[in-house]
């Protein structure tokens, strides 16, 4: 005895329902799996500054390694030769830039070195941060304190230049822009020590 014509659609009917519930269970679970990933991720990777805050790895390119706990004391020296710069702002310029040296390779425009300066400006302001002699664009103690220098000659060391000054590092409002922002994330952090 086969099924009336009533009962094989009630069946099918049947049938597409369980599959579309099944499908959609699938889907939240999915869709649940993806969330705790991102979340995941979000969590492991707070910040852009989250680099600077644990723990920085060295230069990849440099004959030898910089110790990457030494960034900060460089980022506070290039600062303290600047009243009023904070160094959570050159620190963050380093961030931005290269992610602290692990990032340097030449820019399109022809920048160098873990604070990626052209030829024509590092020449007007190089600076010897480790007192070895020589400056170095590629030896972030001098790229550091170089930074800070050009910084401090456009104005960094008031707040109300600051804006200005990070323009002149590097002609893009979006750029001052994140770079304060890396900067105000890395104050709170400090804030958190």
């Amino acid at each position: 005895m086969g099924l009336s014509g009533r009962q094989h659609r009630g069946l099918v009917l049947s049938r597409g329902r369980d599959h579309r519930r099944r499908s959609a269970r699938a889907l939240r679970f999915f869709i649940a799996a993806v969330g705790a990933v991102v979340v995941s991720i979000a969590v492991s990777f707070p910040t852009e500054s989250a680099s600077l805050i644990s723990a920085l790895s060295p230069p990849t390119h440099r004959r030898a390694a910089v110790d990457p706990r030494s960034y900060p004391a460089m980022y506070r020296r290039a600062a303290d030769a600047c009243p009023g710069l904070p160094w959570t702002v050159i620190a963050a310029v380093g961030e931005v830039e290269t992610q602290h040296g692990r990032d340097a390779v030449r820019s399109k425009a022809g920048a160098v070195g873990p604070m990626q300066f052209l030829p024509g400006t590092w020449k007007a302001y190089a600076t010897d941060g480790d007192g070895d002699g020589r400056t170095d664009v590629h030896d972030p103690a001098d790229a550091i304190a170089t930074a800070g220098k050009l910084l401090c000659a456009n104005g960094a060391g008031d707040r109300a230049t600051l804006a200005t000054a990070l323009w002149n590092y590097n002609h893009s409002w979006e750029y001052v822009a994140r770079v304060l922002d890396v900067s105000a994330q890395m104050e709170t952090a400090k804030g958190a020590e």
